[in-house]
């Protein structure tokens, strides 16, 4: 017999079925939406901190521009540094100035922002400017980005060579850092950095290189050769002019006179002596004596381009006119020859030079003896800037040690070749810092069988890199600024 089995009500199975099936669409559906809306706010928290940070980074690029057309204003155009009070000078607004808001518009000219800014003037000697900059996004006044940066210009400095002129650095004359010249290169010697020439080649025979014909801009048997550059762009000459007027400006007294110390936030000053010149001697607790130099020892006899010249070079009587304290803005002119001396306490600047220039009648400086800092640790720096020849004379030290960047304007930096009578032959110089030469330079004169017969046997150029941010004050810089690092707080 057939049997059929009947379903007669099915409904108590299928609705649990229904609900939990619904309840887990339900639960994965709420999971998906919270999760969308949670990217969504991470996204655009993410999104307005990206903004943020854009907008405190262009704090920084507008105060770079600031600073490209108004050199030496740590204000943002304001008459007061801090709390809106032109009465308070920077050291009572805690070396800081500011906060400056300024408000951030999108490409649309609409108003999504602003930054505030914080800037911290360069120290005495230095081009760097301490910008801090805040960018905050209106949709979230709580979200914002801080940027700490370093902005500043490349000083002429940063070159532990620099010449003007063909240049021949021999086998075994230790150099360290970049070194260009505006003319062409012989190099025999170990390169730690660049090596940079502006020509691409140059007839080397009449430029005392010891060679005929046309030569690369750079060669020799030193190297590495992966560090030699040519041709580069050639390196101005005329800023130097531009900075010894400034120099003058800045160290006279306000009336533009020039008789000693100039006062508060300026520099020591003095005109043509009407003698022989001045001696500036450094000492060791910070202070200065300049002297006027009386008369000079006997002339010596040297080679000057296309003869003989005679010059006295050596002090025989001087006067004692004061001791100073280091200038506000590390700055010292004289209008009139230099010899200088000492131990360097703090950063400081000599500059001679006679307006208006007669190249017969340059200013000089000599090295009378040693000067060197308090300390090799970028707290202590010295740039001598001489219109004419900035030269080792022959009496100074048989071991000389030179703590400073050298700069001839016009002239040359070296050692003289004095006449056969007066031949003389030292151990050693050394020069921590660099040597900027208009014409040629150097501290040793070689027969062609390489025997010296003038000059420092033995001669060594060490680098200093505080020197490219943190130059000698008022020392010849580049045109623009640059952001140099910048952190993000």
């Amino acid at each position: 017999m057939l049997h059929t089995t009947r379903y007669t009500n099915q409904k108590g199975l299928i609705t649990p079925l229904i609900l939990i099936i619904a309840s887990t669409m339900l639960i994965f559906a709420t999971a998906i939406i919270n999760w969308s809306i949670s990217e969504h706010k991470d996204a655009s928290r993410k999104i307005r901190t990206t903004q943020a940070l854009q907008i405190a980074e262009a704090g920084v690029n507008y105060y770079k521009w600031h600073l490209e057309h108004d050199e030496g204003d740590y204000r943002d155009g304001k008459d007061w540094c801090c709390d809106n009070d032109p009465g308070k000078s920077l050291i009572e607004c805690g070396g800081t100035c500011g906060p400056y808001d300024h408000p951030y518009l999108d490409y649309n000219d609409v108003n999504i922002g602003y930054f505030s800014l914080q800037i911290t003037p360069p120290e005495v000697g230095s081009t760097i400017v301490t910008v801090k900059s805040i960018g905050y996004a209106y949709d979230d006044a709580n979200n914002k980005k801080e940027i700490t940066s370093r902005v500043g210009k490349r000083s002429l400095a940063e070159y532990s060579f620099l010449s003007n002129t063909p240049i021949w650095i021999g086998a075994g004359e230790a150099t360290s850092g970049p070194l260009h010249s505006n003319g062409g290169i012989r190099f025999d010697d170990v390169c730690n950095t660049e090596i940079t020439s502006a020509v691409e080649n140059y007839d080397c025979a009449d430029v005392g290189h010891d060679c005929t014909g046309i030569k690369p801009g750079i060669w020799g048997s030193g190297g590495p050769t992966t560090y030699w550059r040519f041709p580069v762009s050639v390196i101005d000459y005329d800023l130097f002019t531009v900075s010894l007027a400034n120099i003058q400006t800045k160290a006279a007294k306000e009336d533009g006179t020039c008789n000693g110390d100039s006062g508060e936030g300026r520099g020591i000053c003095f005109e043509d002596s009407g003698a022989e010149g001045y001696l500036v001697e450094f000492l060791s607790d910070a202070t200065v004596n300049i002297y006027q130099v009386d008369s000079l020892e006997s002339p010596l006899k040297y080679w000057n381009y296309p003869g003989w010249k005679q010059e006295a070079e050596k002090i025989e009587n001087k006067t004692l006119l004061g001791n100073y304290n280091m200038p506000d803005n590390g700055l010292i002119f004289i209008e009139d020859d230099i010899w200088t001396e000492g131990t360097v306490n703090g950063k400081v600047t000599v500059a001679a030079a006679k307006f208006p220039e007669n190249q017969n009648n340059y200013a000089q400086i000599r090295i009378n003896s040693n000067i060197q800092y308090l300390a090799r640790d970028g707290n202590h720096i010295l740039g001598l800037i001489s219109q004419g020849d900035l030269t080792v004379p022959r009496h100074a030290p048989d071991n000389l040690i030179v703590d400073a960047t050298l700069l001839s304007q016009k002239g040359h930096v070296y050692f003289r070749r004095y006449e056969n009578s007066s031949f003389v032959v030292k151990n050693n110089i050394e020069i921590y810092g660099g040597i900027i030469t208009n014409l040629f330079w150097t501290w040793s004169y070689v027969t062609s069988s390489g025997i010296i017969v003038n000059g420092y046997t033995t001669t060594n150029t060490i680098y200093n890199n505080n020197l490219t941010f943190s130059p000698p004050p008022s020392f010849p810089t580049s045109e623009n600024f640059e952001v140099l690092s910048w952190s993000e707080d």
